[in-house]
């Protein structure tokens, strides 16, 4: 009685073993149906940028990402093409700005912002306290709604452009509030991705 109870528990096991090994056999390797062949499906690669937007012809994409607390930097695609964050090594305290077809220090760059230009920016840490007026109505002439009102350790981002007939659609500001802060001393990231017409209006 033993024996055949012990016979029966190998057999079951042995059938058992060979099922998974002919299961994983079948699913690796390529399958027919109906006579067509089907391969496993290839491994579909994300954009650079990890954009869920597609943008349309005539269009540049974009996505944007504030710094967090004062630990992880921003980071700013353009097009598909990450051109700053902190594996690049090119992002710092304060505001992290992108000027497609044109790159100048704060005031000066934006003073010599020339027509046709697409601004990006991302804060890090502290975008306010270095900010001056005239630094101020120069983003807002590059159609900022917010900037007057962005203080200590908000964190905002910001897609512009010269010229501009109206404000930009393309911004957000986190507030820095003690209360509601998901870092303590800084509220969380920010984010946003959009498309912007390569000529701007």
């Amino acid at each position: 009685m033993r024996t055949a109870a012990l016979l029966r528990g190998i057999v079951v096991l042995l059938v058992s073993v060979l099922t998974l090994f002919l299961a994983s056999r079948f699913v690796s390797s390529e399958r027919k149906l109906n006579g067509v062949k089907y391969l496993a499906e290839p491994e579909v690669k994300r954009p650079l940028c990890d954009s869920q937007i597609r943008c349309p012809a005539n269009h540049f994409s974009f996505k944007i990402v504030s710094g967090a607390a004062s630990v992880v930097g921003p980071s700013i695609c353009f097009n598909n093409k990450v051109i700053m964050n902190g594996i690049m090594n090119n992002i710092g305290r304060g505001l992290n700005i992108a000027l497609i077809n044109d790159i100048k220090l704060l005031v000066d760059f934006l003073l010599s912002v020339k027509p046709g230009t697409i601004f990006l920016l991302a804060s890090f840490d502290d975008p306010a306290t270095k900010m001056t007026d005239e630094a101020r109505t120069l983003i807002s002439e590059l159609g900022s709604s917010f900037i007057h009102s962005v203080n200590f350790r908000d964190n905002w981002i910001f897609v512009g452009a010269k010229p501009i007939k109206e404000k930009s659609p393309f911004e957000q500001v986190m507030k820095n509030d003690k209360a509601k802060n998901k870092y303590g001393n800084w509220p969380e990231a920010v984010e946003m991705e959009g498309c912007v017409p390569r000529k701007p209006d």
